[in-house]
């Protein structure tokens, strides 16, 4: 596998990621019509086939990645790969009872899938979504650089974060900020938190993390590949504890979150 699929690999040897999923799977997608967006080296694809899907439809753009669908077409003759951009590419003339689509970064950020999503929900209204729902967090935090360098970070701008050498202070409890079900049209969100502080300190950012539910009850552990974060700094601020500070975040889904600390 090329050294910039690695993160395949890591999502294929995540076994709470892929028991909740392969499970969601085989309860929703016998003889019915599957999208599988963004399939990646076919795993949720493989799961749908396993399980007894009329047809899978696999939509992957990275190049690295789309050769081992092409291997699985060959294995599962109702399986189609597309290499193809969901987004404002031709639809498949079946239109799916089921879509699959992995929510797999920080509060969707960067990320193509939710107007991908939105536009099969236009197409299919009645199709079944997992996973079934995003819950998106936010947390105060104080930021430093574990390597001691003279960075200097400005207010305003972040970092996605999988294991960066980043030492963070937790200086609230993280609370939710809003909930996105993707059974309906994914809306831009504008949300006004309360946090309250641990400590009295310096706050110079806020963190923002997400939860999966896959399925109806099953939300998924923030274990193995669920370790992806969105540092975003603000202007370093005195808080105390126990004295509320509220937090604004207005959030498009094809951008970075503004996040406004008052």
């Amino acid at each position: 596998m090329p050294i910039d699929a690695g993160y395949h690999w890591m999502m294929l040897n995540d076994y709470d990621r892929n028991a909740a999923y392969r499970t969601a799977i085989r309860r929703a997608v016998p003889g019915r019509v599957v999208y599988d967006l963004g399939a990646g080296v076919g795993t949720m694809s493989y799961y749908a086939l396993r399980a007894g899907a009329r047809r899978v439809y696999g939509f992957e753009m990275d190049r690295d990645a789309y050769p081992y669908l092409r291997r699985l077409r060959g294995a599962y003759p109702q399986f189609v790969p597309l290499r193809t951009d969901i987004r404002r590419g031709r639809l498949p003339s079946d239109r799916p009872d089921v879509v699959v689509c992995e929510m797999w970064s920080a509060w969707l950020t960067e990320w193509p899938m939710v107007r991908a999503l939105n536009r099969i929900r236009r197409a299919a209204p009645s199709s079944l979504t997992i996973p079934a729902r995003g819950y998106h967090v936010v947390q105060l935090v104080h930021i430093a650089h574990r390597a001691r360098a003279p960075f200097v970070f400005s207010p305003g701008t972040e970092a996605a974060v999988y294991d960066e050498h980043l030492a963070t202070a937790e200086m609230s409890l993280p609370a939710l900020a809003c909930t996105t079900d993707f059974h309906t049209a994914v809306d831009p969100i504008q949300a006004e938190i309360s946090l309250v502080p641990l400590t009295t300190g310096l706050v110079n950012g806020v963190r923002l993390f997400s939860y999966e539910e896959v399925s109806r009850g099953e939300i998924l552990p923030r274990l193995g590949t669920r370790k992806d974060e969105i540092l975003r700094w603000i202007p370093p601020r005195r808080v105390t504890r126990g004295r509320r500070v509220g937090v604004r975040i207005r959030h498009r889904w094809d951008a970075i979150p503004r996040v406004w600390v008052e």
